[in-house]
């Protein structure tokens, strides 16, 4: 009977946390290479956050190319298309703790331009290609006449590898539903009220025991 009822409230509690705010992950497009562009290879990430009043999309074009014996890798800005994103990546060690003013002072991947050689030049190098962490910025647009406006932030982080023909392997991800702070690595702690409504559950099994 235990075991049943701290089932049920372990359901309730991902109900609750599915209808205030979820995370879609990536799209399976963020763990191939999806093909040559201008001599670099571009990487397709694709998610949505819905936080608990406001969302976010995150459509990002990473761009990488081999200079110098080095692999380098650039975004492409999509803040001023039609439907705006606002979408930042920067590099990021496993532990780091990642909030607006950290993410500030991390290694930002740079934005390409829109020259027909922009996409295979410059940009941050990837120190060990095999296995490192990028860290996300995705921020809610907000339409004002022919402005774009910030809104809310969520911070998430993916760990990826890639290999010499530049193929990119998605080997985790993480986000902070609730706009807070996240650490690189490691999947977020549930919602404060998460966590009250399941230790008041556990509560009230353990006077009905008593």
């Amino acid at each position: 009977m235990k075991n049943i009822i701290i089932l049920v409230v372990l359901m309730c509690c991902r109900g609750v946390a599915a209808a205030s705010a979820y995370w879609t992950g990536f799209s399976k497009f963020s763990d191939i290479n999806c093909g040559e562009y201008n001599g670099a290879y571009v990487y397709c990430f694709n998610g949505e956050v819905v936080g608990e009043t406001a969302s976010s999309s995150i459509i990002s074009y990473i761009y990488g190319h081999k200079e110098s014996g080095g692999i380098y890798f650039k975004v492409e800005d999509f803040s001023q298309e039609l439907n705006p994103t606002i979408n930042r990546w920067a590099l990021a060690l496993y532990g780091d703790i990642i909030d607006e003013m950290t993410f500030q002072t991390a290694t930002q991947i740079p934005f390409c331009g829109y020259s027909a050689t922009d996409y295979k030049e410059g940009g941050v190098l990837i120190k060990d290609p095999t296995d490192f962490y990028m860290v996300f910025k995705t921020t809610q647009p907000i339409i004002s006449g022919e402005n774009v406006l910030e809104g809310q932030s969520w911070y998430g982080w993916v760990h990826v590898s890639v290999d010499d023909s530049l193929n990119m392997t998605l080997l985790g991800e993480g986000i902070n539903l609730y706009g807070g702070p996240v650490t690189v690595g490691a999947i977020p702690e549930p919602h404060s009220a998460l966590l009250l409504l399941l230790g008041g559950a556990l509560l009230a099994l353990r006077r009905r025991r008593r």
